[in-house]
């Protein structure tokens, strides 16, 4: 299914554009998508991939050695693939079982990463993970689940365990949002999400922004598409 994805809804003023427009793991969802393996050419990605890339490359740098990861929203699985090159174990959950099937078998080789159909707010892990990864998942919730999101995450995590996690900065909520259907919360900033981390007891945030131009993930907030978040468990 094709999708459209309009850059944060006239943000930059970026025309309406197809979103990932190859896609085979579609199904109402939205990932972005592409293999990844020895032949794999970041140069060759487009602008949705490139960010959402560099994303995973910085949660790499942020995970040590023998950690084991939930990579929770895991999309078309490319993510887990990549942190499982320093985790000892990663397990990526999709809500989408066409998702999960796929992607089980374009990644079988790797031993080191289970998938699994899951909803995220039905959760039940506890004390299991040193490192949550989840890019880009909680402006699909609506606010009142995303405290509920993140205490399952709490949950799910080792004492001192890291969660990192990204959303778009600041999206408004339009129209046009609401008619691609995929977000239900908007105007995510620092201090909506310092609340909501508050209320699952993590502590001390730490912020990080991302925008379209570069695809750096940067300290200092220059007009920023996504803010990324480093947060322990208390």
């Amino acid at each position: 299914m094709i999708k459209y994805f309009k850059k944060f809804l006239s943000k930059r003023k970026i025309e309406l554009s197809e979103f990932d427009k190859n896609n085979p793991l579609g199904s109402g969802g939205e990932r972005v998508d592409f293999i990844f393996n020895q032949n794999f050419d970041y140069g060759k990605l487009d602008m949705y991939q490139k960010n959402h890339y560099r994303r995973y490359e910085f949660a790499l740098k942020n995970i040590s050695v023998d950690d084991i990861c939930g990579d929770f929203a895991c999309g078309s699985g490319y993510g887990s693939i990549m942190l499982s090159d320093v985790a000892s174990k990663v397990t990526g959950v999709d809500i989408n079982k066409k998702v999960i099937a796929t992607i089980k078998k374009r990644y079988k080789g790797n031993d080191k990463v289970k998938f699994i159909n899951k909803d995220l707010l039905k959760l039940n892990y506890q004390n299991l993970y040193s490192t949550i990864i989840s890019f880009e998942t909680i402006e699909h919730f609506h606010e009142e689940e995303i405290c509920k999101l993140f205490a399952l995450f709490n949950k799910a995590l080792v004492a001192k365990g890291k969660l990192i996690f990204s959303t778009p900065y600041m999206q408004e909520d339009s129209k046009a949002a609401r008619e691609l259907g995929f977000h239900q919360t908007f105007f995510i900033d620092e201090n909506k999400i310092k609340g909501w981390l508050d209320i699952a007891e993590f502590e001390d945030p730490i912020f990080y922004y991302q925008d379209y131009v570069n695809h750096e993930i940067i300290s200092t907030k220059r007009n920023p598409d996504f803010i990324i978040c480093i947060v322990t468990k208390s």
